[in-house]
């Protein structure tokens, strides 16, 4: 009975999706959000599918292909015969209207491997160097081998074909990422890449074919010889270092990089890999005119990269790579529109474009790419003068500003500098809060040099080390005379990972560029330099005046302020936040019973509850996304949360206390020297555990008013002296000839520990 029902219930199964199928029309090649991928099967038996780049190369994937973007252009598959198969001129038509079979031919397994590469047009140059390989020609040879047969170029040289020739037969499916293979003559090993696209790479040549069989092994078609395109082949491929020096065109630059990292470019046994993008000699002997030393080494460093890299791996219309020095390199891929060759080059910090001329020349630990000109590094000077430069930057305007002030900038010393782009003015002049200082800045030349080195932070390591997610730093000092420790760093997560903020400044990738002895970071904002205390912003604003005589009263500046500063986040009630909201606008006291039962230490641990060591911006420029929930320990030891809801609204509160009452913030970031302020509507309520419980000790007062028609009054031998002391008395001992009125009842309150 249960393998029937089973069986109905999968019949129905197949019912209802073929149903659902038909009735939206469902095809393959619609799968995965718009993703087009291919579909061998649609094209024919013994029909696979390839990528094809622009200029009709074609080359094998791992995976079926799909429309992505390859070098800013959408990236095309074909279909053609599988590998071993190829098309048959005297194929037979369809048989009742059936798509007769392309690809009917099978290649023969058993030819000569020589033989098959011959009959092969893209790859057939190669078949006579091949068979001059002595492993292959010697009938007792252990086998079986692997080929990679090489696409031959116009311009290419002499070609060692024992270096295309490992013993094993590797499959495709075999050559996993990062494997080592052997070559008969052992002279080297061929190192194994995977692209995320599905394509593979051996030492960087794209494999274009694979998998075709022969007598001695298998053969696999690739892009180019594997000792790299061009006429310089005769170089020394044991490591990435004899390559440099032994290349004609690389000896130069080989010559002056440091001497470890020469050492690390020459370890093959260490197990790291690099990429060099080595400038020509000619390039590299204009850079030596311009810089000496360990200058020049810096230079030279800034042009390798940890890791292989290979050309096929730059198929973004982007790439961003990091040197072993930490910089970033920008590499553009493109499709020339006249040659449909795809084009990579370096695009610098001010836009200049530096071409790959010759790529993937690999070595044992890595590959070199050959440049048409030197990165040069980023200058002060260049930045000052060069104006091109700075309008690519997009900072032209604030560098005009530091180009009319004396920035006190030590030689010696090491600096961050934040930058901000020509966007940050016109954001500076519509930002409400920061109007009146705009309006300053346009007029006071004292004060634009002021923002000018606020934005300049003194740092021994020019900052430029901060990669990982952190909290606050320790503070720095700008470049203004006599300045305060400012808080400037903060990190916040992100969906795209950790962004760096100075203030509220967002720097979204934590990228610095190295200019002599500064680290630049470009930003979308300014910075407003305070000019007041904390103490300072509660004496002069009229809605604080509560909090800030309880916070002279408790000495928070001596004992907290200037001990944390800049790290101080004081979260301080309204006047009107301190009203009880039970209270009538008759009431003698209308305020909080908080406002008056905390005295000395305890009131001190009550304003604490309301400091947070932290240097904390929020609202619009905040650290704080709209729908988050951020949990922040007080200086009371109790912890806070901030709650900010999909509109925007931060409430703050603690376990303790009832989410309904949290306060709500009213006015966010009133910046000071030493901390930052936010205005509350409501108090944080003091736990149990941290403010000691009071009783409330209520005492009724009765105003009563008296007063008698006459003062001869029966039985009162001096009732007008009496009525002065005592007039309710009186009056009530004569209810008819006096009256006695209840003026008004009032009753006070004080607590007392419990």
């Amino acid at each position: 009975m249960m393998s029937e029902m089973k069986v109905w219930i999968g019949l129905l199964t197949v019912l209802l999706t073929s149903r659902l199928l038909r009735g939206q029309d469902y095809k393959y090649s619609q799968q995965f959000g718009g993703l087009n991928y291919a579909d061998p099967d649609s094209a024919g038996y013994r029909q696979c599918a390839y990528w094809e780049l622009p200029d009709g190369t074609q080359l094998h994937s791992e995976c079926d292909p799909y429309n992505m973007e390859r070098c800013g252009e959408t990236a095309r598959f074909i279909y053609k015969c599988c590998s071993g198969f190829e098309e048959d001129p005297d194929t037979f038509g369809g048989y009742r209207r059936q798509q007769p079979v392309k690809c009917s031919r099978m290649i023969s397994p058993y030819n000569e491997c020589a033989e098959t590469i011959l009959k092969s047009a893209e790859v057939a140059p190669f078949s006579p160097d091949l068979s001059a390989v002595s492993e292959l020609k010697n009938e007792e040879a252990e086998g079986p081998f692997t080929i990679f047969a090489p696409k031959m170029g116009e311009d290419d040289g002499p070609i060692e074909a024992s270096e295309h020739v490992v013993r094993g037969r590797f499959y495709a499916e075999d050559l996993k990422e990062g494997m080592e293979l052997e070559t008969v003559d052992g002279r080297r090993k061929l190192y194994v890449s995977r692209f995320g696209y599905g394509a593979l790479g051996i030492d960087c040549a794209e494999i274009t074919d694979v998998d075709l069989e022969c007598r001695s092994g298998i053969i696999h078609k690739i892009r180019h010889p594997l000792n790299g395109r061009g006429t310089f082949t005769n170089t020394d491929r044991t490591s990435v270092m004899s390559l440099l020096q032994s290349h004609p065109e690389t000896q130069a630059f080989a010559d002056d990089l440091p001497p470890d990292l020469k050492r690390d470019l020459g370890a093959v046994d260490s197990g790291k890999r690099y990429t060099v993008l080595a400038p020509r000699t000619q390039a590299w002997n204009d850079i030596k005119r311009q810089f000496t030393g360990k200058k020049l080494q810096q230079v030279a460093a800034r042009h390798v990269l940890p890791n292989q890299v290979c050309s096929g791996a730059l198929v973004s219309k982007v790439n961003q790579k990091s040197t072993v020095l930490g910089d970033k390199v920008k590499i553009i891929c493109t499709v020339d529109k006249q040659s449909s060759q795809e084009k990579r080059y370096i695009m610098t910090e001010c836009d200049e474009a530096i071409n790959l001329i010759e790529t993937d020349m690999a070595a044992a630990n890595g590959v070199v790419h050959l440049l048409e000109k030197a990165i040069k590094p980023l200058t002060t000077k260049m930045l000052l003068e060069n104006e091109k430069c700075a309008k690519a930057l997009k900072v032209n305007e604030f560098v005009k500003l530091l180009k009319e002030c004396d920035l006190y900038i030590d030689d010696n010393n090491k600096y961050a500098v934040i930058l901000p782009r020509d966007e940050s003015f016109q954001w500076w002049s519509s930002y409400e809060q920061f109007r009146e200082e705009y309006q300053r800045f346009q007029v006071d030349k004292e004060y634009r040099c002021k923002v000018a080195r606020y934005h300049i932070v003194n740092s021994n390591d020019k900052l430029d080390s901060m990669e990982s997610f952190a909290s606050h730093t320790m503070g720095h000092r700008t470049n203004n005379k006599k300045d305060y420790l400012y808080e400037t760093t903060y990190f916040t997560k992100t969906p795209q990972g950790p962004m760096l903020n100075f203030h509220y400044s967002p720097i979204p990738d934590m990228t610095a560029l190295t200019v002599d002895n500064m680290a630049i970071y470009i930003t979308s904002r300014i910075n407003v330099p305070p000019e007041k205390n904390l103490t300072d912003i509660l004496q002069e604003r009229p809605d604080t005046t509560l909090t800030n005589k309880k916070t002279i009263d408790t000495e928070m500046d001596a004992k907290h302020f200037q001990k944390n500063a800049p790290r101080n986040l004081y979260l301080v009630t309204t006047d009107d936040g301190w009203k009880d909201p039970r209270s009538s606008a008759q009431s003698l006291n209308p305020y909080r019973s908080e406002n008056t039962m905390y005295q000395g230490e305890t009131l001190e641990k009550f304003l604490l509850l309301h400091h947070v060591p932290l240097y904390l911006w929020g609202g619009d420029i905040g650290y704080f996304p709209p729908n988050s929930v951020h949990k922040f320990m007080s200086s009371a030891g109790v912890e806070l949360t901030f709650w900010r809801d999909a509109s925007g609204v931060m409430r703050i509160g603690h376990d303790e206390m009832p989410r309904d009452q949290w306060p709500k913030v009213v006015k966010w970031n009133l910046p000071a020297r030493d901390g930052i302020i936010w205005l509350l509507d409501g108090i944080l309520q003091c736990p149990s555990t941290l403010c000691p419980l009071y009783a409330e000790d209520i005492d009724y007062y009765d105003m009563f008013v008296a007063a008698c028609q006459t003062a001869h009054l029966p039985g009162e031998e001096n009732a007008a002296a009496d009525f002065r002391k005592k007039p309710t008395d009186v009056a009530n001992r004569h209810p008819d000839d006096c009256t006695v009125v209840l003026q008004l009842s009032e009753q006070s309150m004080r607590y007392v520990e419990a």
